[in-house]
């Protein structure tokens, strides 16, 4: 007898619990999402004692055994208190895309973000004055904690790590970076940069512009990892002059860095990464990046290898 006449015959009280019955051979999810708190330690600054934090965070692991390879999703920096705070995991989409390809990939949100424990301690002050190395320390410890947690699942290949992050997290990423983290094998930053406020991006440019530069010239100094830099052409955030200046940097010291420019998308090319529907277009070239720092763990088999744009 087939299934759908099986449960037509049933009476009411079986024929729900009849449903409820799994398939028999119905395949299992190929991506599972686990929540996470991760703890970061926090040294004593000023008035503030030393103490541990919490981040609240999220784990999507390939089905298997593993050891996969880890990814570390870093987020942006939504504008104004009330977004910050209210903030969730709003990648979910990427991870899972990423997790399919055989890889854990370990999200979390920064102090001061979401449900993660405050306060907010990746400021860079004013606009005037901007510290961009304290921002990024800052940003970076967190990013460390969230690298270290991901490394210790056990399903984890903990020597074989990508740090992958988004405008301020694409800025985490990079200083933490340059302070050479065992296990570290690649970065790929999307957008990444500080300093983007409305009343600048009005005049075409950022807070600080030397102070930015500097700081990033400082992380390309002791980077030594390879990088995959992807930047929408018409990013008003940072756009592709202040991006190739950064870039520059890394070149000059030697650094194995590709930065692409993607096609024009949307309204605003900074959210390029954000939009669930464009994981399409820059997921095969990140794949093909993958697989060359952290062979051996991707499987899926995607199509359109480059379908960004060029290398400048």
């Amino acid at each position: 007898m087939s299934r759908r006449h099986f449960l037509a015959c049933l009476p009411p009280v079986l024929l729900s619990a009849a449903l409820a019955m799994p398939m028999v051979g119905a395949a299992e999810p190929a991506v599972q999402r686990m929540d996470a708190r991760i703890p970061v330690w926090v040294p004593a600054s000023g008035d503030s004692p030393a103490h541990s934090a919490e981040l609240a965070g999220h784990v999507y692991r390939p089905h298997g055994q593993g050891p996969w390879g880890l990814i570390v999703l870093n987020h942006g920096t939504p504008s104004g208190k009330e977004a910050r705070e209210t903030m969730r995991d709003r990648y979910g989409p990427q991870a899972r895309a990423l997790a399919e390809l055989g890889y854990v990939v370990v999200t979390g949100l920064r102090r001061g973000y979401g449900a993660s424990d405050g306060p907010l301690a990746d400021r860079y002050g004013s606009c005037d004055d901007p510290d961009y190395a304290h921002a990024a320390q800052e940003a970076a410890r967190d990013v460390a904690a969230i690298m270290t947690y991901g490394q210790k699942l056990p399903y984890v290949d903990g020597s074989h790590v990508l740090l992958l992050g988004k405008s301020a997290g694409g800025f985490a990423s990079l200083a933490l970076a340059a302070q050479q983290p065992v296990g570290l094998r690649g970065v790929v930053n999307f957008a990444g940069g500080r300093g983007s406020q409305p009343q600048m991006r009005e005049k075409a440019a950022v807070c600080g512009e030397a102070q930015l530069l500097k700081t990033v010239a400082g992380f390309a100094a002791t980077s030594r990892v390879p990088q995959l830099w992807i930047y929408a052409e018409n990013d008003s955030y940072f756009r592709p002059p202040l991006v190739r200046k950064m870039a520059e940097s890394y070149l000059a010291a030697g650094q194995n860095l590709k930065l692409v420019f993607a096609p024009s998308s949307g309204a605003e090319g900074h959210q390029f990464f954000d939009r669930a529907a464009n994981i399409g277009q820059w997921l095969p070239q990140v794949r093909e990046f993958l697989m060359q720092q952290l062979p051996g763990t991707a499987a899926a088999q995607l199509q359109r290898p480059n379908s960004l744009g060029d290398k400048p």
